[in-house]
């Protein structure tokens, strides 16, 4: 594993984002819903969490640890992946990434599914619950749509917001977010293609 982890170390020199998440290979250990191994990488949250640690460890062995994020999907079902406890498993993982001082911490609320807003009537929960326990940088994402859905108070927010659906459709998004203009609808069936339409035809 850390042989495989400098070889894109040459390659790429500003930052590399780890996600175990969205049902793979890494969220597949993690969860118990599809991690049915006996051995010690299966059964408690200790050992389910440990190749994450393991992997994450040798990518900051071959970057620098603010070169590294760990991008993670709290109550994530996307790709069929459930656990009996995922509150508890991802308060683990929040607290055991923060000895790696890593360059920061991507949460997508589980309000989302894939790029599927599955819950529009909830509000952010997994940022605030990992704010109490990871004491690096974190990165929210999932449904920040509007100024009002912002997190309340400070000690709740994250250092950042993130965004996919409407930037594709709304190059100038922090403009219109800020001053509450509309946003333009984006069309679904375009992403993920190779074609200018859905990318270049956005009015301004």
């Amino acid at each position: 594993m850390q042989n495989a982890s400098h070889v894109p170390s040459r390659l790429v020199s500003t930052e590399s984002r780890f996600t175990p998440a969205n049902g793979y290979l890494i969220d597949q250990f993690l969860q118990d819903g599809s991690n049915k191994r006996s051995d010690e990488y299966g059964g408690s949250i200790e050992n389910r969490t440990r190749l994450l640690f393991e992997v994450v460890e040798a990518m900051i062995s071959a970057w620098a640890n603010d070169r590294v994020g760990v991008r993670v999907t709290p109550n994530g079902t996307f790709n069929a992946m459930s656990d009996s406890d995922p509150e508890a498993l991802h308060a683990y993982i929040a607290e055991g990434l923060n000895r790696f001082d890593l360059a920061y911490l991507h949460i997508i609320e589980p309000r989302m599914s894939g790029s599927l807003m599955v819950k529009t009537d909830q509000p952010p929960v997994a940022t605030p619950r990992a704010r109490k326990l990871f004491t690096g940088k974190i990165i929210a994402n999932g449904g920040f749509e509007r100024r009002a859905q912002l997190l309340p108070s400070s000690k709740e927010r994250p250092d950042a917001i993130s965004f996919g659906r409407y930037f594709v459709s709304n190059p100038d998004l922090p403009k219109r977010i800020w001053e509450e203009l509309p946003l333009a609808s984006y069309d679904r069936d375009t992403f993920y293609t190779f074609e200018a339409k859905g990318y270049t035809d956005y009015p301004l």
